[in-house]
């Protein structure tokens, strides 16, 4: 009792001395604030070098400052200062709502988010340069000269916008803050997927997966992301039975990728069973009317050009029998993780296990038409992958309350006469 009495007392007269401290150093900087707009703002140039120390050594290493730059920096300084003071009194005001369990859960799953989020567009940055097989300028101006990903537009549309409106950004700065979007978005639908399995609560797991399996894949092509995004958000609406949904996310895949045609018979073996026949029927038929609708319309409007040798039989052929480093760098990055999902087969969801038939329809159609040494051609599977990981965790490893929420929408006994 004493003890606690103790601590009370002890929080009661930590957090006025808090206090007074953001209020010290709001005085503080209203001073600074003071001082800057009345006399530093009209300072020369000359005068900021002898008082800024380091003043000589940054602008030898970044060159000489524009003229009546140097206050502007001084400007943003102070106004990161200020923000930074907000926030902290923030934190302090709403200090008790801050400490609840959900509240805490929040912040956790925000800030998860968002470090994914930074590192994969740092790691998409370094490699965003233009290719000899896919410039970025030639599909933003002219994308039916170019062979095999002249149609896939998805990004590559809002980019070119992106472009017109923002005329002094480049080609590829503007494809580059497209890819950040889409970066965004597949983080977002994979905390949501993953929400399915283990819970709002622990869907950063899901971000964690995806930004660790993405990191070493991600090619320089911006509908490698789209991949990402269009493939969750189709497995999200049909995990939801929101079929109409799963419609407009399919269309808005075969914009960026004609694979996601495969997404036509996973959906029919997912639904086999669970919803009437009639349902089955009219998903599969108006999800077929749409992609080719689609690629009609492509083909007649970006008529890209085709070589008569688009097979890749021979060529993945020799790719495994020589073990070339390429197939080799793409057996590492990708063989342990199957071989780890297939280990925790059994934990998988049912919905899980029925879209698992992706995998080896990607790996007969990805051998006629793809290279089968590039990690990047199984990114669709990576929802369907993350979930058995989380399927595995939340039996195994979370307690029994854990492994009741979320509830699965498609139960092992489901059955539809």
């Amino acid at each position: 009792m004493e003890t606690q009495v103790t601590v009370n007392r002890l929080s009661a007269f930590r957090m006025p001395r808090v206090s007074v401290l953001l209020w010290a150093a709001g005085a503080l900087l209203l001073v600074l604030w003071t001082v800057f707009l009345v006399w530093g703002w009209h300072l020369p140039m000359a005068t900021w070098a002898k008082v800024l120390p380091g003043f000589n050594r940054a602008e030898s290493a970044f060159g000489p400052s524009p003229e009546r730059w140097v206050p502007r920096v001084v400007a943003i300084i102070l106004g990161l200062l200020t923000a930074i003071l907000a926030g902290l009194a923030l934190l302090v005001r709403y200090r008790e709502t801050l400490q609840r369990p959900e509240a805490i859960a929040r912040l956790l799953s925000a800030a998860v988010a968002v470090a994914c989020c930074c590192v994969l567009v740092q790691n998409i940055v370094g490699r965003q340069v233009d290719q000899t097989y896919y410039n970025i300028q030639t599909m933003m101006t002219n994308p039916a000269s170019v062979p095999y990903f002249g149609q896939r537009l998805l990004m590559i549309w809002p980019a070119m916008l992106l472009k017109h409106l923002v005329g002094r950004l480049t080609y590829i700065e503007s494809d580059l803050l497209i890819q950040v979007v889409g970066i965004v978005l597949s983080v977002y639908v994979i905390g949501e997927w993953s929400a399915l399995f283990v819970g709002q609560k622990l869907k950063f797991l899901g971000q964690i997966f995806l930004t660790v399996l993405l990191l070493p894949n991600m090619g320089a092509l911006a509908f490698d992301i789209g991949v990402v995004f269009t493939y969750t958000f189709c497995f999200l609406f049909l995990y939801k039975r929101q079929y109409w949904l799963f419609g407009l996310a399919f269309c808005a895949g075969v914009l960026n990728h004609q694979n996601i045609l495969l997404l036509v018979p996973t959906s029919v073996i997912v639904m086999w069973g669970r919803e009437r026949r009639s349902t089955v029927a009219w998903v599969a038929a108006l999800s077929l009317v749409a992609f080719f609708a689609i690629q009609f319309v492509l083909n007649q409007t970006v008529p890209v050009p085709r070589t008569l040798d688009d097979s890749k039989v021979w060529w993945n052929m020799r790719q495994i029998a020589e073990l070339r480093r390429t197939m080799i760098f793409g057996i590492m990055l990708t063989i342990p993780w199957f071989v780890g999902a297939a280990a925790v087969w059994s934990a998988a969801d049912p919905f899980l296990k029925r879209a698992s038939i992706l995998l080896p329809m990607q790996l007969g159609i990805y051998s006629i038409y793809g290279q089968l040494n590039e990690p990047r051609l199984f990114h669709g599977f990576l929802p369907i992958l993350i979930g058995i990981y989380l399927c595995c965790i939340r039996d195994r490893f979370l307690g029994p309350e854990a492994r009741l929420v979320p509830a699965p929408v498609f139960a092992a006994s489901d059955s539809v006469p």
